[in-house]
Order: C-alpha cells, then structure tokens, then sequence
C-alpha cells in the first residue's frame, strides 16, 4: 500500500490533458507519447482509485450497498443520472484502462519490461472485472484501438476470457525479472511476488461470483487455485490497497466533499446507513467504532444511528411504528468513521480478509479442500478484518459471540427489535447451521466502501435483508438495482454493437434486469411485490 506523490502526479496532470476531451471508448487517445510504464501504472492506479473511491462511490454504490448512505438524488433513489453514467464510462476506459493499455502496446516486445507489461495486463483485468459487474456486456478486446465502432463481447464470455487470462499473467511473472519501483507501484512497492498473490485472489473472487451461473467452470478454476494456495493472499500485508495523498491534487473525494468542503455540502453528506448499525450492534461488533462515529446532535445522540435509504419512506408499511427519520437532518445521524474521511485515506481493491471469505465459501461448497476447512478460513477472515483497524485483541469474544460463532443462532431474547431496520421488515439474524449466511455476511462487514465489490457481493449471494428503496410515502418501493444502463453516448457513437448487446441482457436496458452472474433479487416476505 502506498500514497499518491505529488512528483507522480504530474504524469497525470499531462495525461488527462491528452484525453479531456474524449467522450467515448471509440475516441482515439490521440496517440500519446510514449511514456516510462512507470509513470503510466501511477496513473492508472490513482483514476481507478477515484473512480471506484470517489463520486460513483457515493453517489450509486452508497445506497446499493448499505454501508453508508449517499442522501437523495437520481442513483441514490434507484433511479438513473445520464450525465453521471456517461461519465463513470468515459473515465473507466479513458482515465483508468487506457494508461495500462499503452504500457502493453509500447512494451510488449521488450524483453526488459515483461513483468511489468504482466501486471499492466492483471490491472487491465482488474478494472475490467468491475466494468462487467456494472454494467454487463462490455467493450473488451479491441475496446481502446480507436476505431469508430467497439464490438461488445457477452457477459460470460468476459469472465472465460478474464479468468483463463488471469491464469496466465499468474503463471508468467518471473518474482526475480524486472519491476515497478518503489515509487510507482502505490499497490505493492514493486513487489511481483504480491502481484502474482493478487492475480490468483482476484481470479478466486471471479470464480465464486460467477459460482451461481456457472458452476462447472467456477469449481474447475476453484480446484486449481487450490492446488496454488500458497500464491494467493495469506497475509495482511498482501492486502492490495493503495492510500490517497494529502494534498488538494491527491487527497480523498471523500475527506473532499464531507470534510474540506462541508459547509458547502451540510445538507447532504453521507453517513453511515441503518443496514450497517443492525448487522454490526447487536452483536457488539468492535468494528462499528472504526466504520462510524456516534451521533453528535439529534435524538439518538452519543449513539450509533444510521439513516434509512428511503430518507423516512415506507411509512405505508409501518403497522402503527413511530418513524424515527422524520424530520431529521444530515448532522443527526453517526457520521463515517474518521478512518475513512482522512485526506489520505486508504482504498482496498482486494484484502486478504475477503480473500480469506471467499476460501471459506469455497471449502463450504466442497470446492476447496473439504468442507471442515470451511469454519477455519471462516474465523481467518473474521481475524484478518479485525486485524486491519487494531482491534487483534477483541476478536476472540467478537468470534464467540452468538451467530457470529461458526454454526450459531443469533441470541435474540428480549431484543429481536435489535437486529432488525426500523420497519421490522429485515433483520440480521443468523437462523443455527445457516454457514453461508455468516460467510457472506462477514465478507460484507468486511469491505465496507468498496462499493462495486460489495454490490457484486449482494446481487449475487441474496442473502443478506436490505430495505427496499421507498420512492414515496405511499407504498412504491424497488429493490437494489442489478446493473447501470448503457450510456447515452455509446448508445449515439457506437448504436450499432450496443443494440447487438441489449438482446444479450434477456431483458430491458434498465436498472433493473438481471446480469448473468447475479440470482434474482428476492421477495421481503413482509411487502406485497
């Protein structure tokens, strides 16, 4: 993990000069000039930071993923910002992809830089892996050639060609060959033996989100990451993380907006969300100290107090329950935790901690090792997430806690209410012997404000109760959305591949159709549709 300098950043300063003014992956990049890999991977890193960490974050993955929440507006309310989406696209294959990609195109025959064209590749694989879970069918090869027309390449075709790809990058790193420097590697310091660990937890991760669409081939990948477990991450210091800087070029979106400019933006910080405070109080979780502050003002003052998506909607559904959002501002509810508003702040784009869920996910399936293991990766996960903010010594009474214990039930006696939202319509309780519900929402607690992993994790285990969005007081309510739609500038430069692709989704380009990899969202027993 390392922190965006400013010497760096003047690379990056002149790269987006070069590309400010392309409006869609088929603009030519203009040929830029060749630029040291090293300069380019900096760069790649810091957009991909500010891309995954900075507005997107807050303003879709917020609310779709029920860390925190981003308040009101078009994504925060389930619906659709045009503007904003064509944005996020641009940025993805402009500012994030396109920087790896000149390392490959200018280095690729130079047997001097072959591990650091690999690991221009691994991280071109990364962001690659977030575009799919957005948005579905994508722009893949030959998506930043310039030409005037990108063909899109199918969903599932996108994760074969990823997961075999991984493979290979894996496989092919020399850990005595040439490296980034210190300097320029913000992930790892140069280090290609972390890099090979990230590529194959990375290709763990894609193997266990595609678990559900395709078994066959997930179990396959699974079993040969296996037989390579020691190149996967076993240790926090693998953890792939980088920090921002603490100058207003390199500080955090986030420390930005809530903090520096807050005045400016009283009205509408985010805070942390209500879904976080019922799968974290009840069971004394020392983490919400680290993800939240208490409440400064407002009726659950000194206390931890989340705010409902729906901003006190619902109310149709309500049994005669006194709303405890009405009326309420900003201020009143528990900010985010100090940690994670720090000019520098850390972003994760893959912790040892999740890889340590997704093993025990695994071996629950019999996919890794046998299932017993399942319970040790388990309680590794719960050590390693604790670990990372300090909190070592309190992980033992945390991990005997009720339902947080591999294999029990959560103890609700005389507190049900507890573990539950305000409308008593979802509940964080662990039913005896539900091991993958602990699983999943253990990897959850564990990710909190990597908003595209987190929402990858929810569309596709289902698991975990969320309150719908309530639109209006009067009943109209939606479920987390499955995807982002195309953006209104591919669907102008590029209408012939997008249309070709809309057919590919079995559904609607909205919101609400399902990606392949994902399980349909499920009915809250409590509400009518």
């Amino acid at each position: 993990m390392r922190t965006i300098s400013i010497y760096l950043m003047i690379f990056l300063l002149g790269f987006a000069s070069c590309s400010k003014d392309l409006e869609s992956v088929n603009d030519n990049p203009n040929n830029p000039t060749k630029v040291e890999p090293d300069f380019l991977l900096t760069t790649a890193i810091f957009e991909t930071m500010n891309l995954y960490g900075g507005p997107m974050n807050r303003v879709v993955f917020f609310n779709y993923t029920h860390h925190f929440s981003g308040f009101q507006g078009e994504f925060q309310r389930y619906t659709y910002g045009v503007d904003d989406n064509n944005t996020y696209w641009k940025n993805t294959y402009i500012r994030c992809l396109q920087p790896v990609n000149q390392i490959e195109l200018n280095y690729k025959n130079n047997p001097s830089y072959t591990n650091r064209v690999l690991i221009a590749r691994i991280w071109k694989d990364f962001i690659l892996s977030n575009t799919v879970s957005i948005w579905g069918s994508i722009p893949a090869d030959g998506a930043l050639a310039g030409t005037p027309s990108v063909p899109y390449t199918k969903e599932q075709d996108v994760y074969t060609a990823l997961l075999a790809d991984l493979k290979v990058l894996a496989d092919s790193l020399n850990v005595t060959g040439d490296k980034y420097t210190v300097i320029a590697d913000k992930v790892f310091g140069g280090d290609v033996l972390k890099w090979k660990k990230f590529a194959n937890s990375l290709r763990l991760r894609l193997a266990m989100r595609i678990s559900n669409a395709d078994a066959v081939l997930a179990q396959k990948v699974v079993a040969e990451i296996y037989q390579d477990e020691q190149n996967t991450m076993k240790l926090q210091a693998e953890t792939a993380a980088a920090t921002w800087g603490s100058t207003s070029d390199t500080w955090s979106p986030l420390y930005d907006r809530v903090v520096y400019n807050y005045t400016a933006n009283k009205a509408t910080i985010p805070v942390v969300n209500e879904s976080l405070i019922y799968h974290m109080a009840p069971y004394n979780d020392p983490r919400l100290a680290v993800y939240a502050q208490p409440a400064k003002q407002g009726p659950q003052i000194g206390k931890y107090f989340g705010q409902n998506i729906s901003y006190g909607g619902g109310g149709a559904y309500a049994n005669g329950l006194t709303n405890p959002h009405t009326g309420l501002k900003q201020d009143d509810y528990s900010y985010i935790g100090e940690r994670f508003l720090k000019p520098d702040a850390e972003y994760v784009f893959l912790s040892y901690a999740e890889t340590c869920f997704l093993k025990a996910e695994a071996a629950l399936k019999g996919w890794w090792g046998d299932a017993s293991q399942a319970a040790q990766y388990y309680n590794e996960g719960i050590d390693a997430s604790l670990g990372r903010y300090g909190l070592t010594a309190q992980a033992a009474a945390y991990k005997n806690t009720p339902g947080i214990k591999w294999g029990t039930a959560s103890d609700t006696t005389g507190r049900s209410a507890a573990f539950e939202d305000w409308l008593q319509i979802c509940s964080s309780y662990v039913p005896a012997g539900d091991n993958y519900r602990q699983i999943i929402m253990q990897e959850w607690l564990a990710i909190p404000g990597q908003g595209v992993d987190a929402w990858a994790l929810i569309r596709r285990s289902r698991i975990l109760e969320f309150e719908p969005q309530f639109a209006t007081y009067d009943g109209n309510y939606a479920y987390v959305p499955d995807r982002l739609l195309y953006p209104a500038t591919e669907l102008q430069i590029n209408a012939k591949e997008v249309q070709k692709a809309i057919p590919w989704l079995n559904g609607p380009d909205n919101l609400f159709t399902k990606l392949w990899f994902a399980l349909p969202n499920k009915k809250n027993p409590f509400l009518p549709y």
